[in-house]
Formats: structure tokens, sequence, C-alpha cells
């Protein structure tokens, strides 16, 4: 039971233009007084739009307006105040912003209003544009109504779509729709005709009218098809039961019954549904931003004290067990000392300094242990002399990743410090011999 496209409602009002294809070969010379001629015109254009807007638009201050019927105003209006009435005509459009409107003359383009209460009485040629408490449309809107209320009410005619977010929309008995009927809201009811589709999403569904397309709605507890009901199409409706829907003789298409999990249901699911572990949503983010950080400083170091740092790690991978051993002692000996330190009061300031140091000597330590990891493993494939800007962003990556793996991860971190301040140990070796 599929429920049917209606190709021509999904294309009303679309218009295909085309073009004949031609070619045309300038040459350099007339291609440059073609462009030049281009811009004239549309710089003459441009300056006629503006002069065009300026004596075609009104701008009105007034704190109310009343267009009175045996008017016109040609242009567009823009109007923002506490009230606005045009029972006149309008050979444009209307922007408006105030505590009410009301429009029962014609409107030969758009309406772009904001209010809490709208009234359109009279004929828009264009589209109806509001944001408002309630608005009311018993005249003709030749394009589509958009709305986003607290109430619609439509009684009149509308030449396309009506596409409303609100708590109730009511299609009256006596109102057309040539388009569809797109709405969120709480209660939906149509007691008019509906020569389009019919999708929504709300708590009551109540029809009474004629719908020619298909009816698509999500309904939470209530939908009522009346007597006087027609759905010349399918109605396909989503809920958590099987409703009673009143009189299913009234839909000539296919009824279908989507069933959706009840509330309880959608709970057990959550429950269910696999949540990404603390090393997903802690420490990766925090590993991904170390890694560039780490990746920062050590291209700095390498920009600054190339030659230092390529002499030290081949010294430190010359005589890699005096590294390690070396570092393993510095690294355990720098915390002892400052806990010395600590104790004896008056050392309190210099333990702090070197505190600090200690804490960037960490940092200093991974990041050259990672020179170091890159430096060997390029050894072992073969490649001795590679460059360090090769050599360290390689061991950079491979050390703070390892780093960053549960439980095995401290292992390995340990391992870093010793072989960093072990290279540490060797550049301090190296300046106090040079």
């Amino acid at each position: 039971m599929t429920p049917r496209i209606d190709s021509e409602s999904h294309h009303k009002g679309t218009k295909t233009l085309g073009g004949s294809g031609r070619r045309f070969r300038l040459t350099a010379r007339c291609s440059w007084c073609l462009g030049g001629s281009i811009s004239r015109i549309l710089l003459l254009a441009l300056v006629s739009s503006l002069f065009t807007l300026s004596f075609a638009a009104e701008f009105i201050t007034e704190p109310s307006f009343t267009l009175p019927a045996d008017q016109t105003r040609i242009g567009d209006i823009y109007f923002g105040g506490t009230m606005l009435r045009i029972d006149g005509r309008i050979d444009g459009s209307v922007l408006a912003g105030a505590q009410s409107i009301s429009v029962s003359g014609p409107v030969t383009r758009n309406l772009f209003v904001a209010a809490q209460n709208i009234d359109v009485a009279g004929a828009a040629a264009g589209d109806l544009n509001a944001v408002c408490a309630t608005l009311t449309v018993s005249g003709r809107v030749g394009g589509a109504v958009r709305a986003g209320a607290g109430a619609v009410y439509i009684n009149g005619g509308v030449g396309q779509d009506v596409l409303a977010g609100c708590a109730a929309l009511l299609v009256g008995k006596n109102s057309e729709v040539r388009g569809d009927v797109i709405a969120g809201c709480r209660t939906l009811e149509i007691a008019g005709t509906v020569r389009g589709d019919v999708k929504a999403v709300a708590n009551e569904v109540v029809i009474s009218g004629a719908i020619d397309g298909d009816v698509d709605v999500t309904v939470a507890d209530k939908l009522t098809l009346s007597p006087d009901a027609r759905i010349y199409g399918n109605l396909r409706y989503r809920s958590n039961k099987k409703l009673d829907i009143g009189n299913p003789d009234m839909v000539f298409g296919n009824i279908e019954h989507v069933q959706l999990p009840s509330p309880k249901e959608i709970e057990d699911m959550k429950d269910m549904k696999p949540r990404p572990g603390t090393f997903v949503t802690f420490f990766l983010p925090f590993t991904i931003l170390s890694i560039i950080g780490a990746l920062v400083v050590g291209f700095l170091l390498v920009a600054i004290w190339k030659y230092v740092l390529n002499e030290g790690l081949n010294r430190s991978l010359a005589h890699w067990g005096r590294t390690v051993g070396f570092g393993a002692v510095g690294f355990l000996i720098g915390p002892m000392s400052i806990l010395v330190a600590f104790a004896l009061i008056i050392t309190i300031p210099a333990g702090l300094i070197a505190l600090a140091a200690y804490v960037v000597c960490i940092y200093v330590a991974k990041v050259l242990a990672g020179m170091f990891t890159g430096r060997l493993l390029f050894r072992i494939v073969g490649v001795p002399e590679v460059s360090l800007w090769w050599a360290a962003p390689v061991g950079i990556v491979i050390v703070f990743g390892l780093c960053a793996i549960p439980y095995a991860g401290w292992a390995i971190w340990l391992a870093s410090m010793a072989v960093g301040f072990g290279v540490i140990a060797e550049l301090l070796g190296m300046s106090r011999t040079a």
C-alpha cells in the first residue's frame, strides 16, 4: 500500500526557461568593448533602480496609518507602529510590523507582516508571510501563505500552498487551497477544499472537507473523518496506536497505519543505544589537540635548533642505554629535589621556580622522545639521514598517540620521559663541552 505521488502537485508554479545555446566568438578587442558596454548598462540599471526605489517606496513613520478605500498608493509600503489599516489599493508590496494589521483592499504584490492580530480580507496577488498571534485570511491570496502563529484561520482562497507552524490551523468550510497544506500544530481542522496534499504533525486532526490529493499525517491522539469528508487520494497516518478514524469509506484510496513506538519503548531504545566511551568523548579530542600542540612545539624547536638537535639525537641513538639511564635518573630526581626545596621554608621560591621548570621539561621531554622515536624508525627502515623535518612529526604523532592508550599509555609515557630527559641531558652535556 505505497502512497501514490501526485507529480502534478509538486511542480505547480514551476516554469522551465530554455535557451538557444548560441555561441559567439569575439576578438579580444570586441570582448573588451562588449564588457565595457555591459558594465555601463549594469551601472545605469543599478542607479535607476535606486532612484526607482526612493521614489516608489513609502516609509510611514506615523504610529497609526489608514489608507482609505478611495485611495491608491503606487509602490511598496514600509510601516512600523501600532496600527495599520489598508482599505484602499496598494500597487506594490507591504512590509509592516504593528500590534494590529488589517488589509481589506487589494495588494498587487506580497505581504510581509508581523503583529499580534492580522486580518486579510482583501486580495493579495502575491504571497502572505506572517508572524503573529492570530492570523485570519478571509480574502484571496494568489500565492502561498506562510505563517508562524498561535492560531491560523483560512476562510478564503489560497492560490498555492499553506505552510503553518501554529497551535491551531483551521481551513474553513468556504475556503479553497489550490496547493498543499503543510503544518505542524496541536490541532488541525480541514473543513474546506484542498486541491493538493495534506502533510502534518499534530495531536488532533479533524477532516470534514474535500482533499484531492493524499493525506500523510503523524497523529498523537485523534484522527477523525466526518461523514462529509472526502479524501480522493491515500490516507497514511502514523501513531503509536491504531485509531478509530470514524468513516473509513470516505477515503477513495488506500488507508495505511504506520505503528510508532510508545513513549516507554522510546525510552527503552534510548537505554539500548550504544553510547560512546570515555576515550571517544574526552580523551580522543584531547589527544588530537595535544598532538597538534606538540607538532607546533616540535617544528619551532627544529626551526631554531635544527643542527643542535640533529647532533644530540645522533649521540643519544649511538649511546641509547646511557641516554635512557640518565633520563630515568633525571626524571626521578627532579620531584625529590622540589619536595626538599618546599620542606625547607627558606627555599620555597626556588622550589616554585624548579617546579615550573620541571613541568616545562616534562612537555619538552615528550616532544624530544617523539623526535628520538622518529629518527630511530627511519634508521630501522634504512633511511638514517632523513631530515628532522620528516622524522620529528612522524615520531611525535606515534609517541603522543601511544601515550593516549588507556592503561598501557602510562607505561609508554614513563618510557618516553626516560628517553626525553636523556636527550635533554645529552644536549646539556653538549652545551658544557662547547
